[in-house]
């Protein structure tokens, strides 16, 4: 009787040590291109089943890590298909899916909004320490943070953020993180979120730069007729210094920002010099 409590406690022991690898997700589905990015740049390659159609578009900063690795719609049939044991979406998916995956018992990460650096830190985190990786993503946010610690400081100068519809992005939103980390005051911090930026402010505001998103790659088309191609916000444009953020960087906030944040700050120190 001894002999087999202690094999039944020897079995329960290597269970234990056992778990955390056995933990590990072996076959990730991940259902829209921001989830992607932080598949593909926390996860290990083999953990990854399949990633979203998106995952190779101009504005998918990892794209070409996808290579070679299959896609998929975010419904249910084919997500199923897939047999993963862990679903990441930031947006993909309905709540049909979800709920149908709850139901089957599939495990699903959520990643959360993020409007900071803090914010990447938090969710890349969480993200690695659901993948098994913890130490992934600490060696990310430990090039993160010496990228923004790196950052020089320059003379106080001043950026306005402009998009093709004439949208500009105030407090809370991760373009004015970004600004902030640059060394640089978003004139448009006064107003919460993402706002309408009238002509006339524009024409008023004479920021010393201009910074744009979404001016190149498949986006632009839809807005040829938007407040980007006004006069007025041409010679906004063409009088001012101006600098277009990249946009697979900008449509998935990440731990690649702060390189974006890097080059913001080089070209304000270069603008301002004499």
């Amino acid at each position: 009787m001894r002999a087999l409590a202690l094999s039944c406690m020897s079995l329960l022991l290597a269970g234990l040590m056992a778990s955390p690898a056995m933990a590990q997700p072996q076959r990730i589905v991940s259902l829209d291109y921001c989830a992607d990015q932080y598949v593909l740049g926390l996860a290990r390659r083999e953990q990854i089943a399949a990633l979203s159609p998106l995952a190779r578009s101009d504005y998918a900063s990892l794209a070409d890590q996808a290579d070679g690795i299959p896609v998929l719609r975010p419904d249910a049939e084919a997500v199923l298909a897939a047999r993963p044991d862990l679903v990441v979406r930031s947006w993909g998916g309905d709540g049909r899916l979800m709920a149908l995956l709850e139901r089957l018992g599939i495990e699903v990460h959520q990643i959360g909004y993020v409007t900071g650096f803090d914010d990447v830190r938090r969710e890349v985190r969480a993200v690695s320490d659901v993948f098994g990786t913890p130490e992934t993503g600490e060696a990310v946010l430990a090039r993160m943070d010496a990228a923004l610690e790196g950052i020089e400081a320059s003379n106080p100068q001043t950026a306005l953020y402009v998009t093709p519809g004439g949208v500009t992005a105030g407090e809370g939103t991760f373009i004015n993180a970004i600004i902030g980390a640059a060394g640089l005051t978003n004139m448009a911090a006064s107003r919460a979120g993402w706002s309408d930026l009238p002509l006339e402010a524009v024409a008023a505001a004479a920021p010393d730069i201009i910074v744009t998103g979404f001016m190149n790659g498949g986006t632009e088309g839809v807005n040829a007729w938007s407040a980007s191609r006004h006069p007025v916000m041409r010679r906004a444009l063409e009088q001012r210094p101006a600098i277009a953020l990249d946009t697979g960087v900008i449509s998935c906030a990440s731990w690649m920002a702060a390189d974006e944040a890097v080059r913001l700050n080089a070209f304000a120190r270069q603008e301002a010099q004499p």
